[in-house]
């Protein structure tokens, strides 16, 4: 048998007042652009060491496996 559920409470006959609508102007803070991390350069590996890290062994292997 499943349980009896309570009856449900009456609608008020009044509804709550909603807040008028304003009209004064709305202010939003100014934008202010992302600036750039610092990245100091010391201690950093060169983009140009990464492509020959992978460009000089495909050479390598390309001139040692060419047709003779």
């Amino acid at each position: 048998m499943p349980p009896v559920r309570p009856a449900a409470p009456a609608p008020s006959v009044t509804p709550e007042p909603t807040p008028r609508p304003s009209l004064s102007p709305v202010h939003y803070p100014r934008h202010r652009t992302a600036r750039p991390p610092q990245r100091s350069s010391r201690g950093a590996t060169s983009p140009l060491v990464f492509v020959l890290l992978i460009t000089v062994p495909a050479v390598v292997a390309v001139a040692a496996l060419r047709a003779r």
